[in-house]
C-alpha cells in the first residue's frame, strides 16, 4: 500500500501544479468572407464569426474553435447536401511560443460540422493553422491561416493535385482570421 501512496501523491502534486504554470485564453475572430466577388450569391458578403478556447502550458498548445458558417459556406462543404448554416468546429493541438510582446502559432487537428437543426456531418475533417500576433499582458491579437478539409480523403487528393502541380486544390478551403483574445492564469498575470 505504501509503495503506491507515494508516486500517487507525487501524481496528484504535480497535476495540481500544472494549472500554475499554464494559461487560458478566450477569443473572438473575424474572417472576411472569401468569395467577396461572388455577386450571384446575395450572402457572399455575410463575415464569419468564430468564438476560441485555448490552453497553453509551456509550448504546448491545445485550442477550440467555432466557425459561425453561412448556408452556402455548409453547403460547399457538404457536396450540397445541406443549405443552412452551421458551425464548425476546430479541435487542435500545437505549438506556442510568446516573445513577448510576439506570440506565434502552428497547429493541426481534426473538424466536424454541426449543421443548423441539430444534425452533424458524417465526415470528420482535418485542419492546419498558423498565427502571429501580439500579447500584451492580459490581451492580444493575431491573425490567423486556417486550412480546413471535409474530410481525410479531401485532403489526399488536394496533396496528389500539388505532387502534379496543381497547388490551387490544396488552396481551397482556406481562411484568414484576426483574432482577439483575454488570457487567464500565470502567463497572462506576467507583464
Amino acid at each position: 500500500m505504501r509503495k503506491t501512496v507515494v508516486p500517487l501523491a507525487a501524481a496528484f502534486f504535480l497535476a495540481m501544479a500544472i494549472p500554475a504554470f499554464a494559461e487560458w485564453e478566450l477569443g473572438l475572430g473575424w474572417t472576411p468572407n472569401q468569395n467577396a466577388n461572388d455577386i450571384s450569391n446575395p450572402n457572399a458578403v455575410n463575415s464569419i464569426l468564430s468564438f476560441h478556447v485555448g490552453y497553453a502550458w509551456h509550448i504546448l498548445y491545445l485550442s477550440w474553435d467555432s466557425y459561425a458558417m453561412p448556408d452556402y459556406w455548409v453547403s460547399n462543404m457538404t457536396g450540397s447536401s445541406y443549405y443552412v448554416p452551421g458551425f464548425l468546429n476546430l479541435f487542435d493541438v500545437g505549438a506556442r511560443v510568446v516573445l513577448r510582446p510576439v506570440l506565434a502559432y502552428v497547429e493541426a487537428g481534426a473538424n466536424s460540422l454541426y449543421i443548423y437543426g441539430g444534425d452533424f456531418y458524417d465526415n470528420v475533417g482535418v485542419n492546419a493553422r498558423a498565427g502571429v500576433g501580439l500579447k500584451f499582458g492580459w490581451w492580444g491579437f493575431n491573425v490567423s491561416g486556417t486550412q480546413v478539409f471535409s474530410s481525410l480523403t479531401d485532403l489526399s487528393t488536394a496533396v496528389q493535385d500539388a505532387a502534379h502541380g496543381n497547388w490551387s486544390t490544396l488552396a481551397d478551403g482556406s481562411m484568414v482570421s484576426l483574432n482577439f483574445a483575454i488570457y487567464f492564469g500565470e502567463e497572462g498575470r506576467r507583464r
